[in-house]
């Protein structure tokens, strides 16, 4: 499952999704990127059951905060069988200085650099 959100003014984000991995050499991914700013708030829940053998996941929350905003990311990973593997990865942060100074230096403001960054990480 994939989730791009991008939050503005006072919008409220909350995802929520659960993924069971229930038959041998099951795969799957929960990928969520959420960018909020202003007074926008996201809360996203991810959960991952593994049940079989050999059945592998991974949960991956980035979350891109600005002005006021604020975010939570809950990653869960339970596994069941000895021989299955979930990862997780979840990050907030704010915008990447490095990307924002380069794009600045090639003359777009400092609102153009963040929308850029913004739909970069949403559409990647």
């Amino acid at each position: 499952m994939s989730t791009k959100v991008n939050g503005r003014g006072d919008d409220t984000i909350k995802v929520k999704e659960v993924a069971f991995l229930v038959g041998e050499k099951a795969r799957g991914v929960l990928n969520s990127r959420i960018a909020v700013r202003n007074e926008a708030r996201a809360e996203v829940y991810n959960k991952m059951v593994a049940t079989a053998a050999y059945a592998r996941g991974h949960v991956d929350c980035k979350e891109i905060i600005q002005d006021s905003a604020s975010a939570t990311a809950i990653p869960i990973v339970e596994v069941r069988h000895p021989k299955a593997h979930v990862t997780h990865e979840a990050a907030i942060g704010s915008v990447d200085t490095k990307q924002l100074q380069t794009l600045l230096a090639r003359g777009l403001s400092e609102e153009e650099a963040v929308d850029l960054i913004v739909e970069g990480m949403l559409e990647g």
